[in-house]
């Protein structure tokens, strides 16, 4: 069977590395991978366990691989700097990762309700299965989940710190990482055992297939998981392969201008709500009380490491930059909504990493989610559109409310 990771692409630059990792598994002269979608294929002609698809190839059933799947999982295992195996969707990915480790006491951080869903299943299988808070102690625990950044308000977890803790009581770290794929975040370099990602989001980044990756540090758990997705058929579909693959080429470039961009829509609404904010040294226009009146917290990462208990490892943690989700509280449920309705270059949807910006309204997902917060996706449109998309909507609300005050 090909080695699915290439050495030889180890030390190259993330852009490469998405064009090129997966060089070595090339059979024919096409320069853009052809989309395989055989189920079976032809066994050797002399040994039906040999190699019957290149030099180095063998594949008998879609079940088990595809000439797609192994380039994807190739330029994935280069790009994360470990051993990837792809699923189906995210929440698939997750569960994947407890079918493999077995854990009976997790520690798990604040993280996508999707993640809660899933525990929910595993501990109706698994009788006996305790789940904590990551801050609570260790003791017994076998299994750390985190979620860095955090989903919904792209701030940013000490993963060295978790890992400490989480190898000192002798269990593994798994940190999801979805609002930050490579080249933004690299968490086996802080210590993770496992990464998880939604390649929905980022790494596919086109809002148009569902997958999920498990990275782990070894090849041989790798392994493992891909013998169990060939049981349970728990893998991603030929189309998905195919579109992952080809969005992947285009990730650094991606993640890279939607990190700029976030950063500085995030400091213009910080903007806006610290202008309309009352001081000694400061009254507001009515200008910065019409677009920051409403405005109660935006939560970034960027916004983090400037804060007064910010921790120096989690700037060191992005050294290229962060996520480009972040989240608004606005002073109603009313607000946000209005604002998320008013917003034009925002599609107002859920989800997040694509092309599009989008903007959506937690709550109607996820109960425990605040009904006054919006949670922000940024895309590749320019900044000067995106800023003037927030200024006009702001703009909207407050003549909105200054109309409905005048009919009291």
């Amino acid at each position: 069977m090909v080695e699915i990771k290439n050495p030889l692409y180890n030390c190259v630059a993330p852009s490469t590395q998405a064009v090129h990792a997966d060089s070595h598994t090339r059979v024919t002269s096409d320069v853009s991978p052809p989309i395989s979608v055989s189920t079976t294929f032809e066994y050797n002609k002399e040994v039906v366990d040999a190699c019957n698809y290149g030099p180095d190839q063998r594949h008998t059933y879609a079940r088990e691989s595809t000439p797609t799947n192994i380039k994807v999982e190739s330029v994935l295992s280069t790009l994360t700097e470990g051993h990837a195996v792809l699923y189906g969707s995210g929440l698939t990915a997750a569960l994947a990762v407890l079918i493999q480790y077995k854990p009976k006491k997790i520690a798990l951080s604040e993280c996508y309700f999707g993640i809660r869903k899933v525990l929910e299943q595993y501990q109706a299988l698994v009788p006996n299965v305790q789940v904590i808070g990551s801050e609570c102690s260790y003791d017994g625990v076998d299994l750390v989940w985190i979620e860095s950044p955090i989903n919904p308000s792209g701030e940013v977890k000490d993963i060295a710190a978790y890992a400490l803790r989480a190898h000192a009581a002798g269990a593994i770290l798994v940190v999801d990482s979805t609002l930050a794929p490579p080249p933004l975040s690299y968490p086996f370099r802080q210590g993770a055992d496992v990464v998880v990602h939604s390649a929905t989001k980022y790494l596919g980044g086109h809002s148009d297939l569902l997958a999920g990756v498990v990275v782990t540090r070894a090849a041989k758990s790798a392994e493992a998981m891909r013998y169990s997705r060939y049981v349970l058929g728990t893998g991603a579909g030929s189309l998905e392969n195919w579109l992952l693959l080809r969005s992947l080429r285009t990730l650094t470039i991606r993640i890279r201008q939607q990190s700029v961009t976030a950063a500085r829509i995030v400091a213009l609404l910080e903007s806006y709500r610290r202008s309309a904010v009352v001081t000694a040294c400061h009254t507001p226009t009515a200008l910065e009380l019409s677009l920051g009146r409403c405005l109660s917290v935006v939560r970034h990462a960027t916004l983090q490491i400037n804060g007064a208990h910010c921790n120096a490892n989690i700037a060191q943690q992005h050294p290229e930059g962060f996520g480009a989700v972040f989240s608004v509280a606005f002073a109603s449920k009313a607000q946000a909504l209005f604002v998320a309705r008013a917003l034009r270059l925002h599609r107002f949807a859920t989800s997040l990493g694509g092309v599009e910006s989008l903007v959506d309204w937690r709550h109607a997902w996820d109960e425990t989610a605040e009904p006054t917060v919006l949670r922000i996706s940024i895309g590749l449109e320019a900044y000067d559109d995106l800023a003037s998309d927030w200024k006009q909507a702001l703009l909207a609300l407050d003549e909105s409310e200054k109309k409905a005050a005048a009919k009291l």
